[in-house]
């Protein structure tokens, strides 16, 4: 496995550590971090851009991170150099907000990735909270939500077992090899989401991008591979015993997230695609102007999914382009974007200004 980190217009000096006043703090654009998959492709090159390495399946790109050995680094500005990490050291309410917390760790609470699929991803399953410290783990917890970007026709998501399936059940599934036939699946298209609580059993098909959004985990419990080798010709590692303490069997899953709420902005409209208490998913659609009210409860991740966007808390406006991630840090009581396009607007709700 090989990762890459690709600069996004960097400009400004790396000191001793930020010296701004958290007042002065604007918004924080990163370097993203490229990884290798077996399963990966090239879209993210071919479809948005990104500066991919060439003749290397890039399955992951790791937009905002802060996970122990991938600490995202501040592209721009006074703070370019920085980590998640510096910030929070430096003042960790300005970042968060008065809603948001770190993990039991230290760590900011999420984890934003793009997914380029070009062959199915393992089925597998993420420990809840408690499950990854019964089995002491080194992370929290691992629930996401998928928002589909991309998808080529026929293309499926997995995700769920019937409630009628039992622990031993499943376990002769294991063993027989006869795990996909338990599966949910679902076909998907552009703008389907998906919530994936921890202990779902799960996977991605292939012909899909998507985004995920995350607790700061990386734990990952493989159950079924299709039968592929990995990059070294050998079949990779299955973690059985684990997956089987991770599982919530007896659970159900509807497939495609339904929107839970609609609320226009003038020209613009604010769809809440789901809402968790490790994070928020909205969709929106701006037309000409947006401007929403956080009154300084929680840090907001900006997604650009279409058009041409610029977002601004009073400093100046910056571009976001297609694919890209900006953070606005939590102290600031109201971003606001202007053009036409489409975004996603990740959070931690928790407080009516989060709502």
């Amino acid at each position: 496995m090989f990762s890459y980190r690709v600069t996004l217009g960097c400009t400004g000096n790396r000191e001793n550590g930020p010296k701004m006043s958290a007042l002065d703090w604007d918004i924080l654009r990163f370097t993203e971090r490229y990884y290798e998959r077996v399963w990966g492709g090239r879209k993210l090159g071919t479809l948005y851009g990104k500066s991919v390495p060439e003749n290397v399946p890039i399955g992951e790109a790791w937009l905002i991170s802060d996970h122990p050995g991938d600490e995202s680094v501040i592209a721009e500005g006074p703070f370019a150099g920085q980590t998640l990490q510096d910030l929070l050291a430096a003042d960790a309410r300005a970042l968060l907000g008065a809603t948001a917390r770190t993990t039991p760790s230290g760590r900011f609470p999420l984890l934003l990735k793009l997914l380029d699929s070009a062959d199915s991803l393992s089925v597998q399953v993420h420990p809840d909270d408690a499950c990854a410290k019964r089995l002491g783990e080194p992370d929290v917890g691992k629930t996401e939500m998928w928002h589909v970007l991309q998808a080529d026709p026929g293309s499926e998501l997995f995700c769920g077992l019937d409630p009628a399936i039992d622990r031993e059940t499943f376990a002769h599934a294991m063993s027989d090899g006869t795990v996909e036939t338990l599966l949910n699946r679902f076909p998907v298209q552009a703008g389907t989401s998906v919530f994936v609580a921890a202990g779902t059993v799960h996977a991605i098909g292939g012909g899909i991008v998507l985004a995920e959004i995350q607790q700061n985990s990386d734990l990952t419990y493989r159950i079924h591979d299709w039968g592929r080798v990995g990059s070294d010709g050998r079949p990779r590692a299955l973690h059985l015993e684990k997956a089987l303490e991770a599982i919530h069997f007896g659970s159900t899953h509807g497939g495609e997230a339904v929107s839970l709420a609609c609320t226009s902005d003038g020209d613009s409209q604010r769809t809440l695609l789901a809402s968790s208490p490790y994070f928020a998913a909205e969709a929106i659609v701006c037309r000409g102007r947006y401007q929403r009210q956080t009154r300084g409860d929680s840090f907001h991740i900006l997604l650009a999914k279409s058009g041409h966007l610029a977002v601004s808390v009073g400093f100046g406006t910056h571009s976001i382009h297609l694919a890209e991630a900006v953070l606005v840090p939590g102290l600031h009581q109201q971003y606001s974007v202007e053009g036409h396009g489409e975004f996603l607007d990740y959070y931690v709700p928790g407080a009516p200004g989060a709502s």
